[in-house]
């Protein structure tokens, strides 16, 4: 992460509103924030770490309290910082919490905490938006893309003033969580955490086995295997025991239902039979009633032969009857159609004579017609003629007006060549020259030339007046042309309605003819209306009549064919009932039976028989059956099967019981042997994971986890760098190595720092440092760690480093060799900034950041120049 641009309003210090571009110190430069106590040189590390964490590098300040008290009200405490990582080129923007005055009205408002991320664009507009306003959304947002948090930032790209020691003498724990963050070995944790999780997986899978066997146990009602082994060899004998006394208890069972069921089946033979011989009997009883019924039939059949001559004497006495009434029916029809068709001629004569006279309304019609013709056309024509008439007159006045126009426009045209002529004296003296001759008189002197009086007139407008007189004059020509021809046309309608007139007679109106019009034509819908309405009429009372009377006569013609028909009739049933068995009609009727009677009967005679049949053929069935046999106790069969069930039930419960526990105890067993094999080979695989566990958790020997013995090993690599910028500080005296004995207690260990003093030999902690040996050390950590993250090419990228005081503590020599480091690490491409009073500082490094106090708040300023290498 390399900052670009940082701009501060109302922060810190600064009241106003200040921008350093570090672009403009050059590529990659070593540069001093230089300036008095106070003024703000730290100002500018926490507006950094501000606007990148919403954090002070000291973490001392809350960030609300960053508000510049010089400031205006009104003005916005901000911190905006461009910075480039990975080639991209990044914005953020935040504000903290602060009181602002209202808009409107006095007091002020909360402002609540904001802050944007960007990405810009290669012209160096804000882009993509990545954050549009949460603050927790930028501070994650901007830890994933640096790959730090607050707290590594501070110790790795910042050393803060007062604060250059945390990383020398962070503790394992810490340094780990630090070091995996910059080299990117979570995978080695996450192999741990795998590892470790595995192994308590197989733990728990065994505690449970094991619990599940307890469980298994206690469910059968048994402490032990050994008890559950004892259990189920005394239930053996008794368990075989109870199932061979429930086969012979349901085999009794069996034989015990078969008997009572065909007990059952002969008793209900025995009841069918008996119910047969009672049914039969009662049929029996109703024989006499039976025996009448057929003699009823066969009187009934002798009736048959008599039946044709009896039905044909029925149909001619009722065709008789109905003649005779229809002859009565039109006896009454014909009189009123009579005076009907009487009525209706009269009323057809009346209007035979009315309709004669319509050719003579029709012609009177047509004439009175024709005379609505003329008189229509008498109005249209007197109305042309009426708007003719206004016509001519218009075109008169017309007339009259243009000729006014043309006499005025003669007149100008006689002016304006009169004045014409009178101003060609004029126009000549105008052109008479002292000592030239004049071109009327040929005189050289000219004494009194001529003057004029009026405005002088060309030959244009003398011509143009001509033109406009002979243009009105046209026009009154035309103007009188069209009078004549309106008056002629309107002369000839006159002569029109003057004939149209004279033909219809002075005392006929419109109104008049078109009344007598239709008084004229309704007549004669009216006559051809009534002549046509009388002659339907007419005609349909004569058909009404005619038929009445054919309707007379042809039923007056069939009584007499029925009276004749009956008298035939009669002869022949007489005859027939003569050598008949009935003495007379009287017998006949009582012998013949109606349809539904005889059905009745007949039915009654055959469902007699069919039973009798039927109860007969299955009484002859049964008997057979029962020969030799007597009616079963059901009952006590009945009963002596409930007690076989009862003791099949009492045998099935026993084994049941006996049979349930010898299951449960053998299933027991089986999932024991299951559980146990399950757990022996859960025991044999922790034996593989528990061991990886321990050893890559750090929980055997040393105590050293697996990602922190990979760190432990690019410790060694950073500490190789440090300690060669180290010895250089010191003069050969100190080098910087890892401790190898392990931490006291169960402690984690692997991380820990000591230095190597040359002078003693020995090694020792590195809080035994001095002030001005810990800044050293801690500037060559921070400088060799710096160069093995680069090194490695891992995701984090640490192109900028802070060193904010600590140089005071160096003396000279020290100090030429910590600024030799720092160059050396500047030519490799890196930003690095120092904050220090140092005076040889100042001396030494010509690039600076000047910070200025005044009255007013603090401002920054670029000085020096920057010579690339």
């Amino acid at each position: 992460m390399t900052p670009l641009i940082l701009t501060m309003q109302a922060f810190g210090p600064f009241s106003g509103r200040e921008t350093i571009d570090f672009t403009a110190l050059g590529k990659s430069p070593l540069f001093l924030i230089n300036g008095p106590t106070g003024a703000g040189k730290s100002s500018i590390l926490d507006a950094i770490c501000f606007a990148l964490y919403g954090q002070t590098t000291g973490n001392e300040r809350d960030a609300g309290q960053m508000r510049c008290d010089q400031s205006e009200a009104s003005q916005l405490t901000e911190v905006i910082l461009d910075f480039r990582l990975r080639d991209v080129v990044y914005r953020v923007r935040r504000v903290p919490q602060q009181e602002c005055p209202k808009a409107r009205g006095e007091g002020t408002t909360t402002q609540n905490a904001e802050a944007q991320v960007w990405r810009l664009t290669p012209e160096g507009e804000e882009g993509q938006c990545l954050v549009a306003r949460k603050v927790n959304d930028a501070t994650a947002e901007l830890q994933t893309l640096i790959g730090l948090d607050a707290n590594q930032f501070r110790q790795v790209m910042v050393l803060p003033q007062g604060k250059f020691r945390e990383l020398l003498l962070a503790e394992s724990k810490e340094r780990e969580k630090i070091f995996s963050q910059l080299f990117q070995t979570q995978i080695f944790q996450r192999i741990e955490e795998q590892l470790l999780n595995q192994a308590k997986q197989i733990v728990r899978e065994v505690n449970d086995h094991r619990q599940r066997v307890q469980g298994i146990l206690a469910a059968s009602d048994v402490e032990s295997e050994a008890a559950l082994n004892t259990a189920l060899a005394a239930l053996a004998p008794d368990y075989q025991a109870a199932k061979r006394a429930l086969a012979t208890a349901s085999e009794q069972r069996e034989q015990a239902v078969a008997t009572a069921q065909a007990g059952a089946v002969l008793a209900r033979q025995f009841e069918q039979h008996a119910a047969l011989v009672s049914a039969k009997a009662a049929l029996l009883e109703q024989q006499s009633a039976v025996y009448q019924a057929q003699e009823r039939l066969r009187q009934h059949e002798q009736t048959q032969p008599l039946a044709t001559p009896f039905y044909t004497l029925q149909s001619a006495q009722k065709s008789a009857r109905t003649a005779q009434h229809e002859r009565r029916v039109a006896e009454q029809a014909i009189a009123p159609r009579q005076v009907a068709h009487q009525q209706a001629q009269s009323v057809l004569d009346e209007a035979n004579v009315r309709h004669a006279e319509l050719p003579t309304l029709q012609r009177h019609a047509y004439a009175l017609e024709h005379s609505t013709a003329r008189c229509r056309e008498l109005a249209r024509l007197a109305s042309q003629h009426h708007t003719l008439a206004q016509q001519v007159a218009q075109a008169l006045d017309a007339v009259e007006q243009q000729q006014q126009v043309a006499m005025q426009r003669e007149q100008r045209a006689i002016e304006q060549e009169v004045r014409w002529h009178r101003s060609q004296a004029a126009l000549l003296a105008q052109r008479l020259e002292s000592g030239h001759p004049c071109p009327v008189c040929g005189s050289s002197e000219h004494p009194s030339p001529a003057v004029p009086t009026q405005a002088l007139v060309t030959q244009e407008e003398v011509q143009q007046a001509r033109d406009a007189h002979d243009r009105a004059r046209q026009t009154w020509v035309n103007a009188q042309q069209n009078a004549q021809r309106l008056a002629q046309q309107a002369n000839h309608l006159g002569e029109q309605c003057l004939q149209l007139r004279q033909q219809l007679g002075a005392s006929t109106s419109l109104e008049e003819l078109n009344a007598s019009l239709a008084s004229v034509k309704g007549e004669i819908e009216t006559r051809e209306q009534a002549w046509q309405t009388a002659q339907a009429q007419a005609q349909a009372a004569q058909t009404a009549f005619t038929q009445a009377h054919t309707t007379l006569t042809g039923a007056t013609q069939r009584q007499a064919d029925a009276e004749r028909a009956l008298e035939t009739a009669k002869n022949e049933w007489q005859a027939a009932l003569h050598i008949s068995p009935f003495s007379d009609e009287k017998a006949f009727a009582a012998a013949r039976l109606d349809a539904p009677e005889q059905q009745r009967l007949s039915e009654l005679v055959a469902h007699f028989q069919r039973e009798l049949a039927k109860l007969e053929g299955q009484l002859e069935a049964s008997e057979p059956l029962l020969a030799g046999k007597t009616s079963p106790d059901v009952a006590r069969l009945n009963n002596q099967v409930e007690a076989a069930k009862a003791q099949e039930e009492e045998s099935r419960h026993t084994y049941q019981r006996l049979a349930a526990r010898f299951e449960q105890l053998k299933t027991t067993q089986q999932r024991l042997v299951d559980a146990r094999t399950v757990e022996a080979a859960l025991e044999e695989q922790y034996k593989l994971w528990g061991t990886l566990s321990e050893v890559a958790n750090g929980r055997t020997g040393n105590r050293i986890s697996l990602q922190r013995f990979v760190l432990g090993v690019l410790l060694d690599d950073v500490l190789i760098q440090a300690s060669e910028r180290l010895v250089r500080m010191s003069r050969g005296r100190y080098q910087l190595v890892r401790r190898e004995d392990p931490s006291k207690g169960n402690k984690a260990s692997g991380l820990e720092l000591d230095v190597a003093d040359t002078y003693t030999g020995k090694s020792r902690s590195v809080a035994t440092l001095s002030g001005g040996e810990s800044f050293m050390a801690a500037l060559a950590l921070a400088l060799g760690l710096s160069d093995v993250v680069q090194a490695y090419a891992g995701g984090i990228q640490l192109d900028t480093l802070f060193i904010d005081e600590g140089f005071g503590s160096l003396d000279q020599d020290a100090l030429e060799q910590a600024i030799a480091m720092l160059s050396e690490l500047q030519m490799g491409g890196r930003m690095i900034g120092i904050i220090s009073h140092v005076s040889e500082l100042k001396e030494q490094m010509p690039v600076r950041i000047e910070v200025h106090t005044g009255r007013h708040g603090s401002s920054v300023a670029v000085k020096g120049a920057f010579i690339s290498l």
